[in-house]
């Protein structure tokens, strides 16, 4: 069997096949026409099967009872005999039916083989199902047979009662569609299974495949393979499924066409459902309502294609939590907000890394303050730790609102960073109990204007005390998470001349209220992502932004000086966080937003949201004035509201869509590693990147690494299939960069579909045809060998078809070229190494070591060489070998004696080279270059390697390694190395000073700039 371009095994079924399907014959069907006083009449009706083709049900058996004698009652019986066999009990009869004009019943009629057994149900027609094309026009029926027994018969007969007159026509009609007998199994009472007959059949065994399941309509057919012949099974239906509103215990969903759906919940059929094309209710049965996040999925009829999957939050209480916060007493559940999840993590991490001098008791006070609401909050007593000399001052200006205040204080100390910070209140003249906050919350610092001088000043007036070295405004009316303070630190290290770091805010309920903010040709923000899901991957990476709000922002105190603080041409407030974000850009800095950072937003509390009264009138008083001031800088950006998801990055010259099979794990294998390198370097070149992995998996902090990073992570449920994403998106992107060729089988047909424009770089990771040559050669395999030209023939194709083929290895680039007769244009890929500032010295080190992903063969073969020909020969050397690396199975395990140690992963990998004196690679077979081995050489490690674990490093044996092949010239190599300090020292100084020259940052940046100069991609910057 075939799906798409994947081969599917079929496995005979050793049970019987759990339906049957009722095969009307149409050309030998027979019927009675009975009184209900038993005589038989005259067979004046009409019984034909799939004939009224407005009426048949699409690709099913619909049996169609026109009643021509509609005056007297009748009993229309079908002289055909259904009979199911091996299976005792558990049998369900299920049909769909319809009528026009025509009161009647459905009478079904089961007896077992030897008739001393019947019993009879009668199902009434619905006269609102009028039938049709599809399942939505039909009344669902199943009538579980009472009768047990190795054969069990079923007879039809369609029971007239009268005519109802609708002024059309006065024909009565009835309609059987896809009856069938189905065995009571889990699922298959819930599906209609795919049945398609063509020709004559002879009885045989039924084979069972397991096939994934379609998530798009332009996915390939499921097929069966017979020699040569491919005959189509089924193919995905154009249909889809939106959601339109989720609420827990319910979603709102419609359809592009109407139709009978599976509602799925955890990948089990639960029930089926109707969707119209209008907002349609589907409500989650109460069984799955335990406060957990549950997969929520709409599939077709036979459960063989998705056209919605969603994970909800199925609520165990319906009651709101400020209803139950108003109504009911603490202790409140723990899972009625979003933001409980985040509070847990904070408890957690507090546990894990308590905080010095902060107060126990506070941190309980302040969390159970978080259960309440403004209105039933009390003001206990909290302390804050006194710091000394702060990492960062956080400026709190408020007015009033002593609950709202407190309440974000509150949460401010719940949440748990690393970074030390002070906290600074300005109290701008307020009545009520701020006017003593630093009673109730002790360990802050308190700036009062005896006078109210509203926002701009009392920020200004807050950040003129502040002692840190960075500064951030935080509202009072807020809620910060865990790490959302070290989240914008880190922004400021690790991402390119960042000048303003944002939050990403969210609204109380978990919905998006800002994602960094837009400003338009026209002058008018723009709050990017308003009341979306912000875990969208839209809103999930860290990108350069037009402006960051005011309620969570950080700059450095330097910056915000050198800047003039926020302006006084704004007062008394608003617009001042986007002029400020143009301030810091006009001084030679950037503005990011960090989605790491979140911060729950309870909008309008301190100003209200009326913009024609009160303070939120300033909104639209300055909005003039911002304008003239900056109108040179904005007036180049995009129309007003159009095509919002482009015109947010700034700062970058073009956009790279890199495909992978996963998401890049860079402490598991060398791929990974190179992975994250090659994207570094194009974003170093200036574009933004987006990286879809083939299983559209989030990985939990590998995906969020990435998107820390600037990268934007495609994910299920966001997108259902690479297709989906590819037809919608694929046109935005000036490149696609490929890794291994069996991802580019499966997409590059569709990126020159969706997005001809786009230049296909296509990087072969290593030359796959060539690392099973060679492991079917060393192992003697010639199953192995058979398939090589069948891979080679596959690979070629796939570089024939991309614009550059990308190779880390010069001899592979030949291989390359002399099978393709130079018909593809091959450049060198960039391999980067991080070189240490110092490694440890000679002295203290012990043993061999080697590292690699047991996932990979070559790695597993070479180690089991080495144990087996080389260990043998240094017994009494003290060479002990420690054998790191993921996927370690148990024939690695297996190899663990006194001499050899099977450690397996370790999350720091430099502890594989700093702590042993040799680094052994004695790959026997594979392909590309070598991650395991660059990374060695990196740390300075004397590396004995063989030929094939240096190819294409450019290594210089004696110089910077030892080449060897033979098991006793390994030996005499690691003995020297252990013992000869003086060799030891200059080997590992040639190693990393060839690492250094070759292998920087600033070299791979050339080539991957002349590899997209090669596809005329001149932008970079």
């Amino acid at each position: 069997m075939k799906a798409g371009d994947r081969q599917v095994a079929l496995v005979e079924e050793t049970s019987d096949v759990p339906f049957h399907r009722f095969d009307f014959n149409p050309e030998v069907l027979e019927f009675d026409e009975i009184s209900l006083e038993g005589y038989r009449l005259g067979a004046t009706s009409s019984v034909v099967v799939n004939e009224y083709e407005d009426f048949a049900l699409e690709g099913g058996t619909t049996l169609q009872v026109r009643v021509v004698e509609h005056d007297q009652p009748r009993l229309i019986a079908v002289r055909q005999t259904f009979s199911v066999q091996g299976r005792k009990e558990g049998w369900v009869f299920r049909a769909m039916l319809a009528c026009h004009r025509g009161e009647g019943e459905l009478v079904i009629k089961f007896s077992t083989g030897t008739l001393d057994e019947k019993a009879t149900f009668t199902i009434p027609f619905d006269l609102n199902k009028p039938g049709g094309r599809t399942a939505a026009g039909y009344q669902q029926v199943s009538v579980p047979c009472p009768l047990t027994g190795d054969e069990v018969s079923v007879e039809l007969s369609i029971q007239y009662v009268r005519l109802i007159d609708d002024g059309v026509e006065d024909v009565p009609y009835f309609f059987v569609a896809d009856a069938e007998m189905v065995h009571a199994e889990a699922g298959w009472l819930k599906l209609l299974p795919h049945q398609i007959k063509g020709g004559d059949h002879v009885s045989g065994p039924w084979y069972r495949a397991r096939v994934p399941v379609f998530r798009s309509e332009d996915e390939w057919p499921v097929t069966i393979v017979l020699d040569r012949d491919e005959v189509p099974l089924f193919s995905p239906e154009f249909n889809s499924v939106s959601l339109v509103e989720d609420w827990g215990h319910a979603i709102v969903v419609k359809a592009q066409k109407a139709d009978r759906f599976v509602l799925f919940i955890d990948g089990q059929p639960i029930e089926q459902i109707s969707i119209g094309v209008e907002n349609t209710s589907v409500l989650i049965p109460a069984k799955y309502l335990r406060g957990e996040i549950i997969t929520i999925s709409v599939r077709d009829l036979s459960g063989s294609q998705e056209f919605l999957s969603i994970p909800v939050l199925a609520p165990r209480i319906l009651t709101p939590a400020d209803v139950m916060a108003r109504e009911s007493r603490a202790p409140y559940p723990t899972d009625m907000t979003v933001r409980s999840n985040h509070r847990y993590q904070s408890l957690r991490a507090h546990f894990e890394n308590p905080l010095p001098c902060l107060d126990a008791a506070s941190l309980a006070s302040a969390i159970q303050t978080l259960d309440c609401t403004y209105e039933t909050v009390k003001l206990h007593k909290i302390a804050f730790p006194e710091v000394k000399s702060p990492k960062v001052s956080i400026i709190i200006p408020a007015h009033n609102k002593v609950e709202v205040t407190y309440y974000g204080l509150c949460a401010l100390l719940v949440a748990h960073n690393k970074a030390s910070f002070e906290v600074i209140v300005v109290d701008d003249a307020s009545s009520d109990e701020t006017s003593k906050i630093e009673e109730i919350v002790s360990g802050i610092r308190v700036v009062r204007n005896e006078e109210p001088q509203r926002f701009i000043r009392a920020c200004n007036a807050g950040v003129a005390q502040a002692r840190g070295e960075y500064v951030v405004l935080l509202n009072n009316d807020t809620e910060p998470t865990g790490g959302w303070l070290d989240a914008l630190l880190d922004a400021f290290n690790k991402l390119d001349n960042v000048g303003l770091a944002g939050s990403k805010l969210l609204y109380p309920d978990g919905k998006l209220q800002d994602a960094g903010g837009i400003v338009w040709g026209n002058g008018n923000p723009w709050n990017y992502g308003n009341r979306a899901n912000p875990w969208d991957p839209r809103f999930s990476y860290a990108r350069q932004a037009d402006y960051l709000s005011g309620a969570a922002m950080m700059t450095t105190r330097k910056i915000w000086d050198e800047v003039g603080g926020l302006s006084s041409y704004l007062e008394p407030m608003y617009f001042e966080d986007t002029d400020f974000a143009f301030k810091v850009r006009e001084a030679g800095y950037k503005t990011w937003f960090v989605p790491s950072s979140i911060v729950y937003h309870f909008e309008g509390m301190t100003s209200g949201t009326d913009t024609s009264s009160g303070f939120k009138r300033f909104q639209e008083v300055n909005r003039p004035k911002f304008k003239r001031r900056w109108v040179r800088e904005y007036s180049g950006f995009g129309k007003a509201g159009e095509k919002p998801d482009l015109e947010k990055d700034r700062g970058i010259v073009g956009r790279v869509l890199f495909i992978d099979y996963a998401t890049p794990r860079e402490d598991r294998d060398a791929g990974s590693y190179a992975a994250r390198r090659e994207i570094e370097l194009v974003q170093s070149l200036g574009y933004k990147v987006t990286f879809l992995p083939q299983n559209l998996a989030h990985l939990g902090s590998y995906t969020e690494e990435l998107q820390n990073s600037g990268v934007e992570v495609i994910t299920a449920p966001f997108y259902r299939s690479l297709v989906d994403f590819l037809r919608e998106r694929a046109a935005e992107f000036d490149a696609v960069y490929i890794t291994r060729y069996y991802v580019a089988q499966d997409t590059l047909r569709l990126i020159r579909e969706f997005a001809p424009n786009a230049k296909v770089l296509f990087n072969n990771a290593d030359l796959h045809f060539l690392r099973e040559l060679r492991a079917a050669l060393s192992e003697d395999d010639g199953t192995r060998l058979a398939l090589v030209s069948s891979v080679r023939n596959q690979e070629l194709e796939m570089m024939k078809a991309a614009d550059v083929v990308l190779s880390y290895n010069e001899v592979e680039h030949a291989v390359i070229s002399s099978h393709t007769d130079g018909q593809v244009r091959v450049m060198s890929c960039p391999w980067v190494v991080d070189i240490p500032k110092k490694i440890p010295s000679a002295e203290g080190r012990k043993g061999l070591s080697f590292l690699g992903s047991f996932r990979h063969h070559p790695n597993a073969e070479g180690v089991h060489w080495f144990c087996k020909s080389v260990m043998p020969l240094l017994e009494g050397s003290g060479a002990h070998l420690s054998i790191y690396g993921s996927g370690m199975n148990d024939e690695i395990k297996m190899l663990e004696s006194d001499a050899v140690n099977p450690v397996g992963y370790i999350e720091n990998v430099a502890d594989a080279f700093n702590r042993h004196r040799v680094f052994v690679a004695p790959l026997l077979s594979g392909a590309g270059i070598k991650g395991k081995v660059l990374s060695a050489v990196a740390h300075g490690i004397p590396t004995v390697l063989t030929p094939i674990a240096a190819e294409g490093i450019g290594l210089r044996s004696g110089h910077d390694c030892i080449i060897v092949e033979e098991p006793r010239d390994w030996a005499d190599a690691i003995t020297s190395l252990m013992k000869d300090d003086e060799m030891w020292s200059a080997m590992s100084s040639a190693a990393r000073a060839y690492a250094g020259s070759r292998f920087s940052f600033e070299a791979g940046r050339e080539k991957m700039r002349a590899a997209f100069e090669a596809v005329d991609l001149f932008g970079s910057v």
